[in-house]
């Protein structure tokens, strides 16, 4: 029955059938030739599978995300930072991975924060003498930050598969987050120095407060977002709530740039993105429970441990396979397939699942800037209207960046888990 659900489930992957169709008619063929009566099942698993009140959060956020873009918060952020940090070299970059740090903790989506803050940015990149390709990639890989910068919605999504506190998994986002786009600010730095693009430009005291007056609803919403989460006020889902409501609010009536009339628009695209996402979740939820009832999880994880004997063996097998998986795979169907089947073997391990959480999912994100599948560099290209195979070719800096990054992770626990230590919630 395994064999045979697997081999269905590559045969339409390799063929480029859909990920939704995929997982659900490997799971139908498998019960059709072994187990006819318990078709209703698939059903079953489908609907009781988005029954957790904690994946709420991820159309909650995803409608936010799109709110704040469509109502100027986003361009405002992108036009405070730009006057805050205009007299460093390469500042305009800067300006584009801070602003898609900033976005990230609003949105919790990576997509949302490539398509926002890469639509404003790139064309301005580009105009300054920004090469095309490298100005796509930069987006792509520091966009990607906001599914590990809090509040993610990979992070939600692992916490509800891993039964793990979701508010842990988002504190310990934060220092990964930071070092990521810290890192490419770095980088960005001294490569336009070296070059010679990106010169400085010096804006007046008088114009950077005047941005910042302009920005201080958008540059509120993380604090009032995150400072609610981490101070105990509402749960992650709550959260997604409240942003939704005060993206509505500031584009309405403060900013102004969302009608009425737009508000069924940016609703109907924000529940087509999350139906996708939850159709996903639905359709692996049979595809789980065949694996389960089978004993799968705990084979792999007895093989697992049979194996990688320690702790460092694990990750290093855990790393190779997640950079081939990567290129093919996106985020979400990952999460869902081989969360069950790793959580048994990363306890027998004594790994910290929020650590292992932060580590699955940022290896993931590597994932979306490389060949041939990088989902981030697809909508960056649609953007600066480059080729994907042109933007590919200078992808390696950005691969290397956020790899060293999750090695230091892998290497340094305490660097995911002091923040939630500190918080008092592992």
């Amino acid at each position: 029955m395994i064999a045979l659900m697997i081999i269905v489930f590559f045969v339409l992957l390799l063929l480029g059938v859909p990920i939704i169709y995929t997982l659900l008619a490997s799971s139908i063929v498998a019960y059709i030739a072994f187990s006819p009566r318990d078709l209703i099942t698939v059903v079953q698993n489908m609907y009781s599978a988005n029954e957790s009140f904690a994946l709420l959060a991820i159309p909650l956020f995803i409608l936010s995300g799109m709110l704040m873009s469509g109502g100027g918060i986003s361009r405002r952020l992108v036009n405070f930072f730009e006057k805050l940090m205009g007299f460093m070299s390469g500042g305009l970059a800067i300006v584009a991975i801070v602003a898609c740090v900033f976005f990230g903790a609003l949105s919790g989506s990576a997509p949302a924060t490539v398509a926002a803050i890469g639509s404003i940015m790139i064309p301005s990149m580009v105009e300054k003498g920004y090469d095309k390709a490298w100005t796509a990639n930069l987006l792509a890989a520091t966009g990607t930050l906001g599914c590990v910068i809090p509040p993610s919605i990979p992070l939600v999504l692992y916490g509800v598969l891993a039964h793990t506190s979701v508010t842990a998994l988002f504190t310990a986002g934060v220092i990964p987050g930071l070092i990521t786009g810290l890192c490419y600010c770095v980088y960005a730095h001294i490569k336009c120095k070296k070059e010679g693009i990106g010169k400085a430009q010096k804006y007046s005291a008088q114009e950077i407060w005047k941005s910042f007056v302009d920005a201080i609803w958008a540059l509120l919403m993380p604090v009032i977002i995150l400072g609610g989460i981490y101070s105990g006020v509402f749960t992650a889902t709550e959260a997604a709530t409240v942003s939704v409501v005060y993206a509505l609010i500031v584009g309405i009536f403060v900013y102004k740039e969302i009608k009425f009339k737009d508000v069924s628009k940016i609703f109907f695209q924000a529940a087509k993105s999350s139906a996708s996402i939850l159709m996903i979740i639905t359709t692996a939820a049979s595809f789980a429970t065949i694996l389960t009832r089978n004993n799968i999880p705990t084979i792999v994880a007895n093989w697992i441990i049979g194996f990688a004997k320690t702790p460092a063996m694990f990750w290093l097998a855990f790393s190779g396979f997640m950079l081939i998986l990567g290129m093919f795979m996106s985020v979400s169907p990952a999460l869902v397939i081989l969360t069950p089947i790793l959580s048994p073997a990363v306890t027998a391990l004594n790994i910290d699942p929020i650590h292992f959480g932060l580590v699955f999912v940022i290896w993931m994100c590597i994932g979306t800037i490389t060949p041939p599948f990088g989902s981030s560099v697809f909508i960056t290209c649609g953007i600066t209207n480059i080729s994907s195979a042109e933007a590919f070719r200078k992808i390696i800096p950005f691969v290397i960046i956020f790899t060293v990054v999750v090695i230091l992770l892998m290497a340094f626990p305490e660097i995911t888990l002091f923040l939630p230590r500190l918080f008092g919630l592992v």
